[in-house]
C-alpha cells in the first residue's frame, strides 16, 4: 500500500483516535486540506478567475483514490449500550477570505452501521481493517469541496468504552488480493 503522509485523516504511528466519546457523540479526525496547503491557509495561487474558490472532486477520473481504515488491536473495542460504529466521509467547500475554514459538512458516502461483533472480528484479524472506502463523485452536484474529514459516528444513546482508530489514510489503489477470503478448495495428502 503506498500513500501520503499529508494524506491521513489518523496519520499512521500517531496516538490514533479514541473511539471513547458519550453517548450518540460523533467523533471527526483530522481535516484535510485537499488543495495540500492546510486549513485556514489562502490558496497560494490562483489561475483565472481569483474570485472563484478552489475546489476539487477525488471521485472522478480513471485512478479514484481508496479509505484505509485501520483498528488499533489493543484495547478490544468494548461497549456496554450495544454501539454500531458508521465511519461517514464528509467533504466541505472552502469559506474563503478571510479564514479560509471549512463550510457545511455534507456526507457524501458511509458504511452503515457496523456492530461491535464485525469490529471485534476484524481486531482479530491480521490487518485490523474492517473498514475500506472508495471516494465517491461528490453530492451535491458542484459541491467542489476544498476540505475532506471522516466522522464515527453512534448512534443516539449509545457508546464505546473502549477502542480507537489506529490509523486512517488515503491510498492510491486498492491493494487486496482477490482470493483472501475464498475457501480452499484443495486437500493435501
Amino acid at each position: 500500500m503506498r500513500s501520503d503522509a499529508t494524506l491521513a485523516f489518523v496519520p499512521i504511528g500517531g496516538p490514533g483516535l479514541s473511539l471513547v466519546a458519550g453517548a450518540g457523540v460523533a467523533i471527526p479526525s483530522t481535516v484535510l486540506d485537499l488543495l495540500g496547503v492546510g486549513v485556514g491557509v489562502a490558496p497560494p495561487s490562483i489561475i483565472g478567475t481569483q474570485s472563484l474558490l478552489f475546489g476539487t472532486d477525488f471521485g472522478v477520473g480513471r485512478y479514484v483514490p481508496h479509505i484505509a481504515i485501520f483498528l488499533s488491536p489493543t484495547p478490544i473495542i468494548t461497549t456496554a449500550t450495544a454501539a454500531s460504529l458508521n465511519c461517514q466521509l464528509q467533504m466541505a467547500p472552502d469559506l474563503g477570505t478571510p479564514t479560509y475554514q471549512p463550510g457545511a459538512w455534507q456526507t457524501i458516502a458511509e458504511t452503515g452501521p457496523m456492530t461491535l461483533a464485525q469490529l471485534v472480528a476484524a481486531q482479530a484479524g491480521a490487518k485490523q481493517q474492517p473498514i475500506r472506502m472508495d471516494f465517491v463523485p461528490n453530492f451535491p452536484a458542484g459541491l467542489n469541496p476544498r476540505y475532506a474529514r471522516l466522522n464515527f459516528a453512534t448512534a443516539a444513546g449509545t457508546s464505546f468504552t473502549a477502542g480507537s482508530i489506529a490509523s486512517a489514510i488515503i491510498t492510491p489503489v486498492r491493494d487486496d488480493l482477490s482470493n483472501k477470503f475464498a475457501q480452499r478448495n484443495y486437500s493435501v495428502a
